[in-house]
């Protein structure tokens, strides 16, 4: 579950804390940042053509966990 992305300065990402949240150093992070709420594996592997970068991806709903479908569909798009 994704929450809110908002722009920083190197200033923020230079603050320890920063750092440690995203396993960065602040120079090396970039200037946008998301807020990762909520992170979770799936029920089991899935076969997905790699690329890079993020992007979504088709998956049955069987391999959804528990909880997270707000709305019965039989496929989902997920951000991997």
């Amino acid at each position: 579950e994704l929450g809110k992305t908002f722009e920083t300065t190197l200033e923020q990402r230079s603050e320890p804390d920063f750092q440690r949240a995203v396993a960065a150093f602040g120079s090396d992070s970039g200037m946008r940042a998301t807020e990762i709420r909520r992170v979770e594996y799936l029920k089991r592997g899935v076969k997905v053509s790699g690329r890079g970068g993020v992007f979504k991806a088709k998956v049955d709903k069987n391999v959804i966990p528990d909880g997270w479908l707000d709305t019965p569909q039989k496929v989902y798009s997920v951000t991997v």
